[in-house]
């Protein structure tokens, strides 16, 4: 698949999908996928190479993988950055749990989960400066430090953070907040063409397209990779802008063997007629003959 260089979108979903064939890296719009690339870590070589087929966006929204953030930055310098905040509020889960224990650990999950229901640029004021009187609230709560046990003490290691993971929840929401990548939806630019379309999560890719490369390889598992990913790829395919003709693709698809070679004849065979050549019989015949044939097809005489 070729994208359009010159089409400039205003928002690009990006992220990888696991299978058994390798890692799939996908870019869609709202609507469609534009391109998509295999690897096997989800790197920012891999990213790059995904990347660099796309005409820059106005905005690139994307689950958070340092990989595709150094790509971005490399390949669409100028994109404006959307975390999705789906996947930001599941940072805190798993630092936090579900059902945190202190005050701290209840505020900043509390605090992530409104990060989902924020549609106005004074509700997201609102939030950052929540934001902001945690940091100072739990301050000492947050700094404070737990002498390391002498098992694991040494020279360079001495104290350790009390509460290590309410302490990364936080960082977590901060550094998105600082570099304003939490409710850049709110905020498109003037040139943007569908504003009121700009989202915040990749619930459109992982809930339309991801999710059904993953009930396909599902279904398919006991594929060869190389087969899975010829699978995939077709349903990929199917799902661009303007997917061309399949037997057009097979028939121009000549990178070490003719794929029309793997396709099966649509031609029935004609199973009931005999080869003289090969001696193959008939698959079936209408009717016993009247006529004697020299041969041990119909017994002739009483059964011995």
């Amino acid at each position: 698949n070729t994208p359009d260089p010159n089409r400039i979108y205003d928002q690009i979903f990006i992220d990888g999908t696991y299978t058994d064939a390798g890692c799939l890296l996908v870019a869609a719009s709202h609507d469609h996928v534009i391109a998509w690339h295999w690897t096997k870590p989800e790197t920012a070589h891999a990213y790059t190479q995904l990347l660099r087929k796309i005409a820059e966006p106005l905005c690139v929204v994307l689950d958070g993988g340092q990989g595709a953030l150094t790509a971005i930055k490399s390949c669409w310098p100028n994109a404006m950055i959307q975390r999705c905040l789906v996947h930001a509020q599941r940072v805190i889960r798993r630092y936090t749990t579900s059902r945190p224990r202190t005050d701290a650990g209840k505020a900043i999950y509390a605090l992530a989960l409104k990060l989902t229901k924020i549609t106005t640029v004074d509700q997201a004021r609102d939030w950052t400066l929540r934001l902001h009187n945690f940091g100072q609230v739990f301050k000492a709560f947050l700094n404070e430090k737990t002498p390391v046990p002498k098992e694991r003490h040494t020279l360079n290691n001495q104290w350790e953070w009390t509460h290590l993971r309410v302490r990364k929840a936080y960082n977590s929401l901060l550094h998105l907040s600082r570099n304003n990548w939490l409710f850049t939806y709110l905020q498109p630019p003037p040139n943007a063409l569908e504003p009121q379309r700009w989202a915040s999560t990749t619930n459109s890719l992982e809930g339309g397209i991801n999710a059904g490369l993953k009930r396909i390889a599902d279904a398919h598992r006991g594929r060869s990779r190389e087969r899975q990913r010829r699978m995939l790829e077709w349903y990929l395919h199917s799902k661009t802008q303007l997917p061309d003709d399949p037997l057009k693709i097979a028939r121009q698809c000549n990178s070490g063997q003719d794929q029309l070679a793997k396709v099966p004849d649509l031609a029935p065979e004609d199973h009931n007629t005999a080869d003289q050549e090969t001696g193959r019989p008939a698959f079936y015949d209408n009717a016993i003959p009247t006529e004697y044939q020299h041969n041990i097809g119909i017994r002739k005489g009483p059964m011995q």
